[in-house]
């Protein structure tokens, strides 16, 4: 045992070299534990000889017992900071004499080297979530602006596109704001606007769900129930994606408020539920695009498979962005609710690395497969670049032309002959 084996372990409680690294509440809890020890035992300890209540150097309670007798307690959950497998036993003897056995054996106390790694992986999952929500925020800051400023691809398909890219840069904004505004100490104090930012959180981690199901909702009726688009409004997914989140976070909010109103409304109290009351519409909407996907799919397999129309391939390659993007959010939610935990160390360290991957780079992969290989949005950058081109070079050609020098130091060979000919 590290740090515990070559400690002292010597002699009894009485002996003030045993116990002075000891605090005086380890020797009160040794104290009670050994009169509930000697209540039970005294008929078998009260005559002969016996060795007396001791606490050794590491902290260790060895009770009054009958000499020749082998003393096992519990390893010590933490010495020096290191934690110990408190299922394993440490032994003493007490002696024939009366006397304890100079040093206890520890051997088969071992540290608990799972907790060091797992904090190891814990702050390198850290760095990766840090590192993921950057890349993200980069690119869906770069595919918003493109859609901002591209208004020729300016259709309804593509407003909703704009929308989940929003909603998903608005939830990677809020991440960094908890990240660096919670710490234990604000956490405890539960102040309201720490308690406003995690709402304000959970709300945007919402609508994201909110826009993949309008997103489903659009595919399957312009697929699926070959119903026209054109008659479909801008304001009716509006109040899908940003309208409906709004009232399921107030409900969560006053159930926070009246029945887990703590630590800002981060984690959940134990047999309380409230949390459910958002994530229970998540996981419903995420199940209706399932469902919207496997439809669309099979007519897509089936009917519009000869079908070469411009708007029929725009769906097909929107059903494949969202075939890949609805698992990586699908995944990465389900994956809350299975996580590995207890003493499957392989387990718990790939949960900790595949889901600081997949949570903090979804922004990335939304902006790369609704926006950045999008060929509507590719066509219209490469017709702004080419313009941009022409009108540059128009212009550098014109300031060439405007700055032929003209000055009268400049005489032509004609006008130099017809002089000397006067």
């Amino acid at each position: 045992m590290r740090g515990v084996g070559t400690a002292g372990n010597t002699g009894e409680h009485n002996d003030p070299n045993n116990t002075k690294e000891v605090s005086v509440s380890q020797q009160a809890l040794c104290t009670v534990f050994a009169w509930l020890h000697l209540s039970l035992t005294c008929r078998f300890l009260c005559t002969g000889v016996y060795c007396d209540l001791s606490v050794d150097g590491i902290g260790t309670c060895w009770p009054r017992s009958a000499a020749g007798e082998l003393v096992s307690r519990p390893c010590p959950e933490q010495f020096n900071g290191i934690h110990y497998n408190t299922t394993n036993r440490v032994y003493r003897e007490c002696q024939v004499n009366g006397s304890w056995a100079p040093r206890g054996n520890y051997s088969q106390c071992t540290e608990i080297i799972i907790l060091r790694k797992s904090k190891v992986h814990y702050q390198v999952a850290v760095i990766i979530n840090y590192l993921g929500h950057c890349i993200s925020l980069g690119a869906l800051l770069l595919a918003f602006t493109l859609f901002m400023r591209l208004r020729s691809i300016r259709c309804l398909r593509n407003i909703i596109h704009w929308n989940l890219i929003s909603a998903f840069i608005l939830r990677n904004a809020t991440w960094f704001i908890v990240q660096l505004t919670m710490n234990p100490a604000v956490t405890e104090s539960n102040q309201v606007w720490c308690r406003l930012v995690t709402a304000g959180y959970n709300y945007f981690h919402v609508t994201n769900f909110f826009w993949m199901f309008g997103e489903g909702c659009y595919l399957h009726t312009a697929v699926v129930l070959t119903y026209s688009t054109d008659k479909l409004r801008k304001w009716m997914f509006i109040c899908i994606g940003w309208g409906i989140p709004f009232p399921i976070i107030v409900a969560w909010a006053f159930g926070k408020l009246y029945y887990d109103n703590e630590k800002c409304w981060f984690g959940k109290r134990a047999g309380v539920y409230t949390d459910y009351i958002y994530q229970g519409p998540m996981i419903l909407v995420l199940l209706i695009n399932f469902v919207f996907l496997f439809n669309i799919v099979r007519i897509l397999m089936t009917k519009l498979r000869a079908s070469t129309t411009s708007e029929t391939i725009q769906y097909r390659k929107a059903v494949k962005a969202t075939l890949v993007l609805l698992p990586l959010l699908g995944i990465t939610y389900m994956l809350f609710f299975v996580n590995p935990g207890g003493e499957d160390e392989v387990a718990q360290i790939v949960f900790i690395y595949f889901n600081s991957i997949l949570e903090s780079f979804q922004g990335f992969f939304v902006s790369v497969f609704y926006c950045f290989l999008n060929s509507e949005v590719r066509s219209a950058v490469r017709k702004r670049w080419i313009r941009w081109q022409d009108r540059h070079s128009i212009r550098s050609r014109a300031v060439r032309a405007t700055s032929l020098p003209t000055s009268p130091s400049r005489v032509s060979f004609h006008s130099i002959k017809q002089s000397s000919n006067l």
